[in-house]
């Protein structure tokens, strides 16, 4: 029994196992690290991460994604990290490591250390090749296309920002605008209303007062029954400067003046 403890502790620290404890490599050059583990963890998480304690380590990448510089490739017993465009800021220790659930993370380390390649750049010269020119446009063409990737998404917040900001201005300008319309329409309705009621206040004509008056028209107060001379046509035109034929009204008078007892 003691000893079938053993045997699964020893297989279980060995389900990870790095490649290289020493890894070195120069700058803008690709560092590459295999990590072997038991097929049993096929199906779990991997990851790479930076720092010198295990438990405290800033995880830079997790199967099955990938980064623009950190690329993890699953094989089923194997975890192969690649890392491009390699700069001096780049050394320090690393590790490859298997997300468990219920038990702690197994994980094996390495060292990785990047150095400048003088001496590389020195053989290229007198070879005739350039293969530091060819991998430092490489990594600048990746970090000219990141740079592009974020000023693209930097001008879509932008637009959409500006967009949005167009509209609530245009809902407001036909808000106001319409406020603006009911309030003259408001201010017509009252001022045809108050002309309306002064229209309606304007005095009866004259005219249509004196003909409508009781001095004209039959009862006891007509001319004839207070004793007075009947007026004719040339005493209203005198008089009033009406004459008397050119109102229905007044022609009605008349008749009724005429008929009346001594005329």
């Amino acid at each position: 029994m003691g000893l079938f403890i053993l045997l699964s502790l020893t297989v279980v620290s060995d389900a990870m196992v790095m490649d290289e404890k020493v890894k070195e490599s120069f700058v803008l050059d690709t560092a590459s690290a295999i990590c072997h583990y038991d097929a049993h963890y096929k199906d779990h998480r991997k990851y790479w991460c930076r720092g010198y304690f295990r438990d405290y380590c800033n995880i830079l990448a997790f199967t099955p994604n990938s980064t623009d510089r950190v690329v993890l490739q699953d094989t089923g017993n194997q975890l192969i990290i690649t890392v491009s465009c390699l700069t001096k800021e780049d050394t320090g220790w690393y590790w490859c490591g298997i997300q468990r659930d219920f038990a702690r993370d197994d994980m094996d380390f390495t060292e990785l250390v990047v150095t400048d390649n003088r001496r590389a750049l020195a053989k290229n010269f007198w070879s005739g090749k350039d293969l530091s020119g060819s991998k430092n446009r490489s990594c600048r063409a990746s970090k000219v296309v990141h740079k592009a990737d974020h000023s693209r998404t930097s001008i879509l917040i932008v637009c959409i920002l500006i967009t949005g900001l167009g509209i609530i201005s245009i809902i407001s300008h036909l808000f106001n605008r319409r406020r603006s319309q009911r309030n003259r329409r408001g201010k017509g309705l009252a001022k045809s209303q108050k002309s309306s009621q002064a229209s309606s206040a304007v005095p009866t004509p004259l005219v249509s007062s004196l003909f409508g008056s009781s001095v004209l028209g039959p009862g006891p107060t007509a001319p004839w029954s207070l004793g007075l001379p009947i007026p004719t046509q040339r005493t209203f035109i005198q008089k009033w400067g009406v004459d008397l034929p050119t109102f229905p009204r007044a022609r009605g008078r008349q008749a009724q003046i005429l008929k009346a007892p001594g005329g």
